[in-house]
């Protein structure tokens, strides 16, 4: 009965990683042939492009859910990958993919060195890999702006569990204290990202 069940799922997650995949080659080329035209920002648009609405459903999904499914983080990590590579493979902008690809391993290692202390789930960990990825194709500190922005973001949600908390005798009668930082994370990235193609 299990394996039974779980053709389908695996079924869906091959066809959705094919699908990511392909739409993130065609948007890493597109990118990479605008960058040639002198759109030098525009495998950064690209690469915002496949991240904000795969971020945006897991911010959705941590919230209410508290999880952030290995069906979505990690095809969206690749998928990533693969937009920045597919336009520095036609802008030949290979130090920013270094920098991109670098920066997504670098910041997936910091983020469960954090995690490892409990105050982050192997989820947020995961996200951190697309998370770098993106804003480290701009340079090499705006990934660890983005979290530094996801925490700030968090700090009036972290501090009203904490007041809650004290105001009850019973932390249990409190309701639940854990905090989703994947909605952080997802706004913390899109905000310093969209800020670095606006400004």
């Amino acid at each position: 009965m299990t394996t039974i069940a779980s053709t389908p799922t695996r079924i869906q997650a091959a066809g959705f990683g094919i699908l990511l995949a392909a739409a993130a080659v065609a948007l890493g080329v597109l990118a990479g042939h605008l960058t040639l035209n002198g759109a030098e920002q525009a495998i950064g648009w690209a690469a915002t492009a496949v991240f904000a609405p795969l971020g945006l459903g897991l911010a959705v999904i941590d919230a209410r859910e508290h999880r952030l499914p290995n069906l979505i983080t990690l095809p969206l990590a690749a998928a990533m990958a693969i937009v920045v590579t597919a336009g520095a493979g036609v802008s030949g902008q290979w130090a920013a993919l270094v920098q991109a690809l670098l920066s997504g391993l670098g910041l997936g290692v910091v983020l469960m060195l954090v995690a490892m202390t409990g105050t982050l789930a192997f989820g947020d960990v995961k996200l951190g890999l697309s998370l770098g990825i993106l804003t480290g194709w701009f340079s090499w500190t705006l990934p660890l702006t983005a979290v530094f922005a996801a925490y700030v973001l968090a700090m009036p949600h972290a501090l009203a569990l904490l007041a809650r908390k004290r105001r009850t005798e019973a932390p249990a009668a409190a309701g639940p204290t854990f905090m989703p930082m994947g909605p952080y994370l997802v706004a913390g990235a899109l905000l310093v990202t969209l800020a670095t193609l606006l400004l």
